[in-house]
């Protein structure tokens, strides 16, 4: 099994800046004559992946995020050049976060089923139901959510005015205001559901090589309930000191040592 667009690095677009990130680079660009761009910072990241220099690519690309640059072919070269690096789990953590900003890419899809086919991790699917009731659900950004339901609720307030003002009423507008509902309510459905399972919800991925115990209760001594592989993908439902309670897709539950995880 191969991994198809592991060598084709993404160019630098659709990065978005957090309010630090901002502040780090007005700050840079005051105490530096000649300060560094976020563009040439990506290149030369590429450049070192491209020359073998997965290590250091990793420093250039976290170094990125670390200035506040959020991006999805961000996060998704900064997963290759980890997998390259050796580090599966850190892959896999950062194309879960590429995820969120392009739900639909095939090439980041097969990076991400390939490298949890290397560590045997569990795979998350949504039932029939959930794909039939929610379609929309992880396959766009929760923010073309957004603005699809508020087309959709632009659109059906356009028709609905148009037909009271329209004398005749005529029934194809009727029918129109019926389609429009049922496509504001796929939307909406979708929208929430997404919302629930990823923005509501905190999950983290397991980093470690070596297959992590779940206890049954947060304790070293604790009996083992079990055992997650690296790569797997949990839900984190409550956090005491040094131990998180975790849940599988299967819906078992357990703690698991902090530092084995990192969250999405």
């Amino acid at each position: 099994m191969r991994l198809p667009q592991l060598l084709r690095l993404r160019p630098f677009r659709g990065v978005q800046f957090t309010l630090c990130g901002v502040c780090l680079c007005w700050a840079t660009c005051l105490a530096a004559a000649a300060p560094t761009t976020p563009q040439t910072t990506f290149f030369r990241a590429n450049t070192l992946y491209t020359q073998g220099q997965y290590a250091e690519a990793v420093e250039a690309y976290e170094a990125m995020l670390q200035s506040g640059l959020v991006s999805g072919n961000l996060y998704f070269n900064l997963g290759n050049a980890y997998f390259k690096a050796g580090q599966v789990g850190k892959a896999v953590l950062n194309y879960e976060r590429a995820r969120r900003f392009l739900p639909s890419d095939p090439d980041l899809a097969a990076n991400l089923g390939f490298a949890r086919s290397l560590t045997g991790a569990e795979v998350c699917q949504p039932l029939l139901w959930q794909r039939v009731v929610f379609p929309l659900a992880h396959r766009a950004a929760t923010d073309q959510l957004v603005r699809l339901t508020s087309a959709a609720y632009s659109l059906l307030f356009g028709v609905f005015a148009a037909y009271r003002l329209w004398p005749r009423r005529p029934q194809w507008l009727r029918s129109v205001g019926w389609g429009v509902t049922a496509c504001l309510a796929v939307i909406t459905l979708s929208l929430v559901q997404q919302l629930r399972t990823s923005a509501w919800q905190r999950h983290a991925v397991v980093l470690t090589q070596e297959d992590s115990p779940v206890r049954f209760e947060p304790a070293a001594s604790g009996t083992v309930h079990f055992s997650v592989t690296q790569g797997t993908r949990v839900q984190v439902l409550d956090v005491r000191e040094d131990w998180w309670q975790v849940a599988r897709c299967d819906g078992r539950r357990g703690w698991i040592e902090k530092d084995v995880l990192e969250e999405l």
